[in-house]
């Protein structure tokens, strides 16, 4: 037998998909990354669907987390960037 202990602090980052529906206004990507960054998370990959002229625009992030409370927290924090209208999280697939 051997004595076996995890370490309570373990740091590591999981990689995770969001979908932002936006209001297609001047600035919103830095609110949006702003707002992401002050949540204590890093964005791994960021790619925005074509303008077509319309209203709204779809924005796709990776982010790193920590976990499903870090998860909450950046998303309760994007859904108060006025410009932003739906989150939805992308299952890997």
């Amino acid at each position: 037998m051997l004595d076996v202990q995890w370490d309570p602090d373990t740091r590591k980052a999981f990689e995770v998909s969001i979908k932002l529906v936006v209001a297609n206004q001047r600035g919103v990507l830095a609110k949006v990354a702003a707002e992401i960054s002050s949540a204590g998370s890093n964005i791994q990959n960021v790619a925005v669907d074509p303008e077509d002229g319309g209203t709204y625009t779809g924005m796709h992030f990776t982010l790193q987390v920590s976990n499903r409370m870090h998860l909450a927290k950046i998303m309760r924090g994007l859904r108060r960037v006025p410009e932003v209208i739906r989150i939805s999280r992308v299952q890997a697939g």
